[in-house]
């Protein structure tokens, strides 16, 4: 039972940091280049001015995820 225990809570921080990992895919290497300048760019409002490629709060992933979004529209 010990050993269930002590695997589980191996296991745990793990499994949750295997969640938090964004991957994208671009059509071309230009587009991912667009886009990890405008993310190295663009601050996050809740961290102290840390640009939103490093910020791990959720509004920083909710802009990293609409500027891969409008880099995929041809946005710029």
């Amino acid at each position: 039972m010990i050993r269930y225990l002590l695997l589980f809570v191996l296991t745990t921080p793990i499994a949750a940091f295997a969640n938090s990992i964004e991957i994208y895919k671009f059509e071309n290497a230009e587009q991912e280049k667009i886009y990890h300048s405008l993310t190295q760019d663009l601050r996050c409002l809740v961290c102290q001015n840390q640009n939103i490629a490093e910020s791990n709060a959720e509004l920083a992933k909710d802009m990293r995820r609409k500027a891969y979004e409008m880099v995929m529209q041809g946005k710029t």
